[in-house]
């Protein structure tokens, strides 16, 4: 049976409005000079492109030093000073959300447009309740690492070559909760996972908002938010390695399916998109309708009728059918009034990445013995809902895209790119 997996690396958490409040928008004064007006804006439009604030407990209105403060996704980040003040600068065109993290206190997301730069915030933090263990029906399972450890890895890093050389600094802020009614683990942490990706040369700061895997449908969910720092001292003279190994992960990622779609050159770029109509496996559900009948009577089944019944049971689920026409940009995303690019389709479609190969990690997972081939994945809208592109990869709601094969296995944490990733410098 294969997996499906929901892994979403951007979460859009709802927040109370009154906790950020916005002191002002810094004025941006045009100057007459004719002979170096092109200077003088181009130096104003890189001074607004900033946020400061300050950081104070909701209770007391004290100052927080050391919150963490960053836009998710991006190796855009700082911590506050002693007096709570904070400053980001050289924000890039863009939506994004800005992270405002403190251990013991609620975190507060903020979502803003480079547009409405610069920002001056006062941000108010509430302290966070304290779990009482003792209450919950289904505790936090003692040893919890090493029973769920092993699994944690292979589905949250991932099984790839990258993930050999990735390493969780702080694994024992993991808890793990192991639901027998649901039949799904769930994993929180107490503090943000620090990891080291040494294959692309990355320290990730993961503050880890949902994990969740359902047994019975096997598929998986991971939310969060994300900070990059580079591990090169000089980000001018970034190892040839790391350079090399980012460009590997970036072709044929979802973020640049999604930069290809934004620009329309999903067929440039080397992505191959068609229309799959899918149906349910009727034979296999008859065969699991006769199996539980025979069950319930206790009957013995027939040996010729269980190879039979066995051999159906290692079937899909679902047969699908690839339609023989690709699907064009103009098919898939429409731009909309604020320059972003809608993205929708009926049912299902089939991304195939034309340009690379799979690796091999990937057959053991799928189960499958063949010769490698192009990467293929099979992607729907959970709800049915339109996602919003922006230009830089990123897309939302991160819940409603719903992906199989390739991409369900490649996108972990191992080949995570910050969505300021520049593919021509390499980071």
């Amino acid at each position: 049976m294969r997996r499906e997996c929901r892994c979403s690396l951007k979460a859009i958490v709802p927040f109370n409005r009154n906790q950020i409040k916005i002191i002002g928008r810094f004025p941006v004064f045009l100057f007459a000079l004719f002979s170096c007006a092109f200077y003088i804006n181009n130096c104003k439009a890189q001074e607004k492109n900033y946020i400061i604030g300050t950081v104070l407990n909701g209770e007391s209105d004290a100052a927080i030093s050391n919150v963490s403060v960053f836009i998710t996704n991006t190796s855009r980040g700082t911590v506050s000073a002693a007096n709570g003040s904070f400053r980001l600068s050289g924000i890039p065109a863009g939506k994004y959300d800005l992270i405002i993290s403190s251990v013991g206190y609620t975190t507060q997301v903020y979502s803003f447009s480079s547009d409405k730069l610069p920002l001056n915030l006062k941000i108010y933090l509430e302290l966070r309740a304290t779990e009482l263990e003792t209450v919950i029906v289904e505790p936090y399972e003692k040893d919890g690492w090493e029973k769920w450890g092993s699994f944690f890895i292979d589905n949250f890093i991932g099984t790839t070559e990258a993930a050999k050389l990735c390493k969780i600094r702080n694994y024992k802020t993991l808890r793990f909760r192991n639901s027998k009614k649901k039949n799904t683990l769930t994993a929180v942490a107490a503090e943000p996972l620090i990891i080291e990706n040494r294959e692309l040369g990355y320290k990730i700061t993961y503050q880890l908002e949902e994990f969740s895997y359902d047994f019975n449908k096997q598929t998986l969910s991971f939310l969060g938010y994300t900070l990059f720092e580079d591990m090169a001292t000089d980000i001018q003279h970034i190892p040839k390695r790391f350079l090399r190994e980012r460009r590997k992960v970036y072709n044929g990622s979802i973020v640049h399916f999604m930069r290809s779609l934004y620009l329309k050159q999903i067929e440039q770029n080397g992505f191959e998109v068609k229309r799959v109509t899918r149906l349910p496996n009727t034979e296999k559900e008859r065969v699991k309708a006769l199996i539980r009948s025979q069950a319930q009577r206790q009957a013995r089944p027939n040996p010729d009728s269980s190879t039979y019944f066995n051999r159906i049971l290692r079937q899909d689920d679902y047969q699908q059918t690839i339609s023989d026409y690709n699907l064009t940009d103009d098919s898939l995303v429409s731009a909309t009034d604020n320059g972003q690019m809608q993205l929708y389709f009926d049912n299902f479609i089939q991304v195939t990445y034309k340009n690379g190969i799979e690796e091999p990690g990937y057959l053991e997972y799928a189960h499958e013995r063949r010769k490698l081939h192009y990467p293929r994945s099979i992607v729907f809208l959970q709800n049915g809902n339109p996602l919003t592109v922006e230009k830089n990869g990123s897309y939302a709601p991160p819940s409603e895209f719903f992906s199989s094969g390739y991409w369900a296995w490649s996108e972990k944490i191992s080949h995570l790119l910050p969505t300021d990733y520049d593919n021509a410098k390499g980071h």
